[in-house]
């Protein structure tokens, strides 16, 4: 595609034909009345060519107003403006001059935008006009006309992209506030199940400290012997419950197995490998390994580290596990250790 002259080209080209057309006035009109003619021409064509970039500047972004406006200004271009009228159409709409009319006379150029032919720009004349030519128009006119169908459709293009990219911009801001929206509202379900969950967690630890633990230490302190560790082992299994020791292991300790877990919460609540073989029915050779596994699994392999008090230094004793008197505790000590 040819490129376009600029709009102070065009007005650099204008002031140029009229300082000429001035200077070819004071010499005698018989023998310059074809190049004054001509001259005349070629100033009305870029005047028109040069009145478009002016309007491109001024209705930019109303579409409807800058092709009224150009088919306006399009039959004072030519040489019979008195009997010219225009029409340019683009898609299913027309913008025609007054007194519009077809008529055999006619000279037209398509308009292309994106690529693709969307309209026309179509010039008249009502009537026969006075010429010599088989054609009532000139060959000037056939190139201005291509020339303003061209400048036409590069408007058109520029005014389809900017709308284009005001369309996408509404489209994203519209997603992003639906999506501002949408994580606000998510936070607050979130927030709002986090709520329950701590509520219901509250609940549970409540009624295991107001309902069952008391419960279980009535029954610790009645019975005696292998009996009384099965009771002590309850009560310590619950009171791990109401603490983030199970949680925390399971969490910061992913390779050791449900067994192994429940292994380590008897090794910390003190219990040997004789009274743990003997509540988890399998021998104390099976309990040894898998101490030996969960020293390995905890990187305590070759230091010189007691396992229990590793696994009591980890969080979770929490003020759940103090809840009952020290003489009471001393006293399920004992008989854990026995």
């Amino acid at each position: 595609m040819p490129k376009l002259p600029t709009r102070a080209e065009l007005q650099h080209q204008v002031d140029v034909l009229h300082s000429r057309f001035a200077e070819l006035q004071v010499q005698p009109a018989q023998t310059l009345s074809d190049l004054e003619l001509a001259l005349r021409e070629r100033v009305k064509e870029l005047d028109c060519l040069y009145t478009i970039s002016v309007l491109q500047e001024t209705h930019f972004h109303s579409r409807d107003r800058f092709l009224q406006s150009v088919t306006d200004c399009l039959p004072r271009s030519w040489q019979f403006p008195e009997y010219a009228c225009a029409r340019i159409t683009y898609r299913d709409k027309a913008y025609v001059t007054e007194r519009f009319a077809e008529s055999q006379w006619r000279m037209t150029a398509s308009v292309v935008v994106d690529g693709m032919p969307q309209g026309t720009v179509d010039v008249y004349y009502r009537t026969v006009v006075p010429s010599a030519a088989d054609s009532p128009f000139l060959k000037e006119e056939y190139a201005l006309i291509r020339a303003v169908a061209e400048r036409v459709g590069s408007v058109l293009t520029h005014m389809k992209a900017e709308a284009d990219l005001r369309d996408a911009h509404r489209t994203i801001q519209m997603e992003h506030q639906a999506l501002q929206e949408s994580n606000i509202a998510l936070r607050a379900v979130l927030a709002r199940l986090e709520d329950e969950k701590q509520a219901i967690r509250a609940s549970v630890l409540a009624n295991i400290q107001k309902i069952i633990m008391p419960i279980v230490f009535e029954l610790e302190l009645e019975v005696t012997g292998r009996q009384r560790s099965y009771v002590t082992l309850l009560r310590q299994s619950l009171q791990e419950i109401a603490s983030p020791f199970l949680t925390q292991m399971a969490r910061d300790y992913v390779q050791l197995t449900p067994v192994e877990i429940a292994v380590s919460t008897m090794i910390r609540n003190g219990l040997s490998n004789k009274e743990i073989a003997q509540l988890r029915c399998i021998s104390a050779a099976t309990v040894r390994r898998h101490r030996e596994n969960i020293r390995r699994k905890l990187g305590l392999r070759n230091r010189k580290v007691n396992l229990a008090t590793f696994l009591q230094s980890a969080p979770g004793r929490d003020s759940a596990s103090n809840s009952y008197s020290a003489a009471s505790l001393t006293d399920m000590e004992t008989e854990t250790s026995r």
